[in-house]
């Protein structure tokens, strides 16, 4: 059985390189090959269900390191989109903006975020 490592490290490319995989080791491990379809399929549905998930301003400031009055000033401007009800405003983790990290680093992309538990 073929087996690679992720090419960058970076946890949302599971799903694709699970693929990846289940096309190399179809002729030789047809049922590993169908288990990695399958959990590809489970992960890249579970991770979108999250990033689009209605959130609480209180949340969504959790999450993004944002202060909640920066991220309603944000949703009343229109930045974010308002996707609860006047009033009662609630956001997609997929629309935060990501704070920059104290050392320089690059955040990450929300799947990254997530399992690394963020949120």
């Amino acid at each position: 059985m073929v087996r690679r490592e992720l090419k960058s490290g970076r946890p949302s490319e599971l799903p694709s390189c699970w693929r990846q995989w289940a096309e190399e080791n179809e002729r030789l491990a047809p049922e590993a090959a169908e288990a990695f379809r399958v959990c590809a399929d489970v992960l890249a549905a579970a991770l979108a269900a999250w990033a689009t998930d209605p959130i609480t301003l209180d949340e969504a400031a959790e999450f993004s390191k944002y202060s909640k009055s920066h991220l309603a000033r944000l949703v009343s401007e229109g930045v974010i989109q308002n996707i609860g009800e006047p009033g009662r405003p609630r956001v997609r983790r997929c629309d935060l903006p990501v704070k920059p990290r104290k050392d320089g680093r690059p955040s990450g992309d929300l799947a990254d975020r997530v399992l690394a538990g963020r949120g």
